[in-house]
C-alpha cells in the first residue's frame, strides 16, 4: 500500500490544474491523496443528526467538481491508488493532529503559491494546521514546478 497524502483544498474547479502538477510531481507511486477542507459545522442538533459527507460534497464542490477529480484518478493510472474529499471541523492544532493520526497520514503537501478561495459560507482556513503539523511536510511550489525545504521556502518569503 502507498503513502497517505493529505493536501487543503478549497474545492473549486479552478484547483483542479494545480492538483494535477502537485501530483505529478511525487516519487510515490501507489499514493492514496484526501483533500482536505476545513468547515463550521452548525450547532444545530438536528443539522449534525443528519450529517451526511455525501451531501456537503455535493454542495461546496458539486458534481463536476467531483467527476473532475474521477477523471485525474484515471489520467494518473497506477500513480495514484485514490483521490478521496473529506472535511475537518475542528478549532484546534492537536485535533488537527488526532485528524492526522486517525486517517494514518504519512505526510501533508503545502502548495506555497496557490490562493484558496474559502468564500463558501461553511469554509474555513485550515493552512495554520497543516504549517503546524507534526507529521512529514511538503512545501511544493506550482510556478517553479518544483519541491522546496522549509529553509527555501523563508527564503524565498523573505526576499520576494
Amino acid at each position: 500500500m502507498g503513502k497517505k497524502i493529505i493536501i487543503p483544498s478549497d474545492l473549486k474547479l479552478s484547483s483542479i490544474e494545480h492538483l494535477r502538477s502537485i501530483l505529478q510531481f511525487q516519487s510515490e507511486n501507489d499514493m492514496q491523496v484526501i483533500l482536505l477542507h476545513g468547515i463550521y459545522l452548525s450547532n444545530s442538533i438536528s443539522d449534525l443528526l443528519f450529517f451526511d459527507k455525501s451531501d456537503l460534497k455535493l454542495e461546496i464542490a458539486g458534481s463536476r467538481f467531483m467527476q473532475r477529480i474521477n477523471d485525474l484518478e484515471d489520467e494518473l493510472g497506477p500513480m495514484v491508488q485514490g483521490i478521496q474529499v473529506d472535511f475537518f471541523s475542528g478549532f484546534t492544532q492537536s485535533s488537527f493532529n488526532n485528524y492526522l493520526s486517525a486517517v494514518k497520514a504519512d505526510k501533508v503537501i503545502i502548495p506555497n503559491d496557490f490562493r484558496f478561495d474559502w468564500s463558501h459560507k461553511k469554509s474555513m482556513d485550515i493552512l495554520p494546521y497543516f504549517m503546524n503539523c507534526q507529521i512529514s511536510k511538503q512545501y511544493l511550489s506550482g510556478s517553479r514546478n518544483a519541491v522546496e525545504t522549509p529553509a527555501e521556502r523563508i527564503y524565498e518569503n523573505a526576499y520576494s
